[in-house]
């Protein structure tokens, strides 16, 4: 190995790509999803989306419940805005 300067910069090697694969990997909010977060009239109809989710999760556990006292409680998905993006 030669014993001359090294002009790579240590500090943004895990920079260069590693953080980029880790936001595409915890699938973190774009540019656009960002965006549309901060709208309040989008992010409300969110609320009232899942909202209507919970309720016919509710519903569906009692119709269940009482032809099956034994059954596990169904559980749904809630929606979030990046299910919609792409």
């Amino acid at each position: 190995m030669s014993s001359g300067k090294s002009y790579m910069n240590n500090k943004n090697i895990l920079a260069e790509g590693f953080f980029s694969k880790l936001a595409k990997l915890l699938k973190l909010s774009s540019k656009e999803e960002k965006i549309l977060q901060k709208d309040k009239k989008i992010m409300s109809r969110f609320k009232s989306l899942n909202k209507g989710v919970n309720d016919i999760e509710s519903e569906l556990n009692k119709k269940f419940k009482e032809l099956n006292p034994n059954h596990k409680p169904i559980k749904l998905s809630k929606y979030k805005l990046s299910d919609f993006l792409k």
